[in-house]
Formats: C-alpha cells, sequence, structure tokens
C-alpha cells in the first residue's frame, strides 16, 4: 500500500474515532445521566471506517402528567472537546453538527427550543424529529457545550408512558452527525446511531 493512500485510510479511521471519543456529554450534578453506546462511520472518498463511543446525556421530565396536559422535556449535553489532533494528523474543526430527537412516544409535539451553551444553535422540526444544528466550525483544540433541547408536547393516552430518545437506527439513518475537518485532507463525514438506543426520559400519563 503506497504512503498516501494509508494516509487517507488512516485520517478516515482516526478523525471521526477521535472527535467520537473527545464529545462524551457530562451531567449536571442534581440529575443522573444516561449512558448513550455509539455505532460511528466516517467516510472518505467513499470508503466508511467504523469506530464506537460512549456518551451520555442528561434528561429531565415530570414523572406523571395527564393526557391532554402539556409537558416539557429538556435534554442537556455537557462540556465537550475538540480534538487538536487524531494519529498524527491536524484536526482543524468541527462543523455541523446535528443531534436528532424523534417526538417522544405517546405524545404530540407542539414545539422546540434551544437554551445555553457555549456555542451557538438552533432547533427544528423536521418529519416527526426535533433536530439540534451547531453549525461552528469549532476549533481543534477547544472546549464547548451544546445548547439543551426542550421538547414540548402534548400527553397522549393515559396508560402509555411518555419516553424519549434519540433518533437513529443505521448509518443511513443516524442520530447524530458531524464534519471533521482535517488538515490536507478536508471534510470527513461522520455518521452515528446508538447502539442499544436507551429511554432518556418517562413520564407516566394518566
Amino acid at each position: 500500500m503506497s504512503s498516501t493512500t494509508s494516509m487517507l485510510v488512516r485520517a478516515g479511521i482516526a478523525a471521526p474515532a477521535a472527535l467520537a471519543t473527545a464529545l462524551c456529554f457530562a451531567a449536571p450534578a442534581n440529575a443522573a445521566p444516561v449512558n448513550v453506546n455509539w455505532s460511528c462511520q466516517g467516510t472518505i472518498f467513499g470508503i466508511g471506517q467504523t469506530s464506537s463511543m460512549a456518551t451520555t446525556v442528561t434528561g429531565t421530565a415530570p414523572g406523571s402528567a395527564a393526557a391532554g396536559s402539556a409537558v416539557a422535556i429538556t435534554l442537556t449535553p455537557g462540556s465537550s472537546s475538540v480534538p487538536s489532533s487524531a494519529s498524527g494528523f491536524t484536526v482543524t474543526s468541527v462543523s455541523n453538527l446535528k443531534m436528532i430527537f424523534p417526538t417522544p412516544a405517546n405524545s404530540t409535539l407542539v414545539s422546540a427550543t434551544a437554551s445555553g451553551g457555549t456555542v451557538a444553535g438552533t432547533v427544528t422540526t423536521s418529519g416527526g424529529n426535533v433536530v439540534l444544528t451547531v453549525p461552528g466550525p469549532i476549533a481543534g483544540g477547544t472546549s464547548f457545550t451544546p445548547p439543551a433541547v426542550t421538547i414540548n408536547v402534548t400527553a397522549g393516552s393515559p396508560g402509555t408512558p411518555i419516553t424519549s430518545k434519540y433518533a437513529g437506527t443505521s448509518y443511513a439513518s443516524p442520530g447524530m452527525t458531524m464534519t471533521t475537518n482535517v488538515q490536507w485532507i478536508g471534510g470527513v463525514a461522520t455518521a452515528c446511531y446508538p447502539n442499544p438506543s436507551p429511554t432518556l426520559t418517562t413520564t407516566t400519563v394518566s
């Protein structure tokens, strides 16, 4: 294998894997974090390289609600770090980070907002999903805190809980995506899905 090919394959592995390892979401002291294990794939010049990571996210929601009532669910990531290098390659920045949440089970989506964080982010709703987008770029070697996402819903039928999760069932249908910008290589697209997908919050409906 030529040195050029080796460098490209190493970059395809290292950049997504290093970013994935760095994105470990811390939790506030007053709430228990939920562990999320991710399967990730970075693609460079059409070649997919896989990696895995473990993160946490803190979800807060009422323990119970009446059918038809308003329920607010807040999902709060903590401080994360972007690596400055990956296996000898320079990571210049991360951009277009997206975190995707489907409408919580047994509820009707009303609205969603983003708040806090040290980087700008926006929330949109599309196809029944809530999408947090942090456009960046966020420079390599720096730390940042994504905004918290509050999902406002109307409680559904009694007897079935409202549960929230990350979206994502495969690399083709991810729950988190990002672009890792690597010096001399360019942008490495990375797609991740929770494997398995844990419940982030549960609200009993009566």
